[in-house]
């Protein structure tokens, strides 16, 4: 049974589904473990801080959104702020799914909507996410010398990172192998898709970079306001965070829930520990879905009332013209 191909895909979700119930019972017990000192934890943190992580990952998910629509225009595509930004945040709430491989497909089937080839947004989607993941890497680096300090293990990461980016931005064929899978996935090849230049590659990766220290951010102040020292929890509040936030979207778990949380509990171990370490978490959770859901529902709130606002003054002058014609 299991040597069929629905046989190995039940098999592969039975197995997933057990390693995310461990996870998430994990996660629990640690909760349960420490809720005597949870309460004082979280007052110790303040609303104050709190906010401004959120406000951090809110700025964050802006150069993200740029980086992906300069990688776009490098793929020959020319698509306005506002409909870029509606694909491209419309396109970001599928990450709450399983699987991290959605935004690229859900672009694509918005590709008509735009004016745009379901390709080439497909095949872009797809690069993103790789820049994305190596961008990320980098940043993760930032905490290797402390981490590097308990386990000298951690010195390896610093070749294979530079090595995949490097592969990535100076030999173009493993970007054109990208860009034809996305035709393949898509069945089109009508469209012949435009390599992005060595400077757009570059350009995307510096304002994922940028993203993703913005984002790390949060997880300095919650560090910061726990207690721990500001100039570790600097390099390592924003790398562990990276380095975490990296392996739950590799996990393909909905967000990389319960993954992301045992990672950063690994990194950011030796910052605060006990009741704060769960508490730091939680939070970390809580802030960033809380900032990306607030500046999605902004973008495409923004994006809606406009639209709204234009077909109301269309329709308006449109009604003398109309009424003209009658006479």
């Amino acid at each position: 049974m299991t040597n069929s191909p629905n046989g190995r895909r039940c098999l592969l979700k039975v197995l997933r589904t057990i390693v995310y119930s461990i996870i998430v019972a994990f996660l629990f017990w640690q909760i349960w473990r420490v809720r005597d000192g949870l309460g004082d934890s979280l007052s110790s943190v303040g609303w104050s801080a709190v906010g401004l992580s959120v406000g951090f990952t809110v700025v964050g998910t802006a150069p993200g959104f740029f980086g992906w629509r300069l990688l776009v225009a490098g793929t020959g595509v020319r698509l306005t702020i506002s409909d870029a930004a509606w694909v491209y945040f419309l396109s970001g709430v599928t990450v709450y799914l399983p699987g991290g491989i959605w935004p690229p497909i859900v672009q694509a089937a918005l590709a008509r909507r735009v004016g745009a080839p379901a390709s080439r947004l497909m095949a872009a989607g797809l690069i993103t996410l790789v820049m994305t993941m190596l961008s990320g890497g980098i940043v993760g680096l930032v905490a290797v010398p402390h981490l590097a300090t308990d386990d000298p293990m951690w010195w390896l990461s610093v070749p294979v990172v530079l090595s995949a980016a490097g592969a990535v931005i100076l030999v173009p064929r493993l970007l054109t192998r990208l860009l034809g899978l996305g035709q393949r996935i898509l069945r089109r090849g009508g469209h012949e898709i435009v390599l992005p230049s060595g400077r757009t590659t570059l350009g995307v990766v510096a304002l994922n970079v940028l993203g993703w220290c913005c984002n790390g951010t949060h997880a300095v102040i919650v560090a910061v306001a726990l207690g721990a020292p500001p100039a570790s929890a600097m390099t390592l509040g924003i790398g562990g965070f990276v380095l975490s936030a990296i392996a739950g979207a590799l996990s393909q778990a909905p967000a990389g829930l319960g993954v992301r949380e045992v990672v950063l509990g690994l990194t950011l171990g030796a910052l605060v520990s006990g009741p704060d370490l769960i508490v730091l978490l939680l939070l970390s959770r809580f802030v960033t879905t809380l900032g990306h859901v607030i500046a999605t529902l902004g973008v495409l709130g923004v994006l809606a009332g406009t639209r709204f606002v234009t077909a109301r003054r269309e329709a308006a002058h449109a009604s003398p013209a109309q009424s003209l014609t009658r006479e």
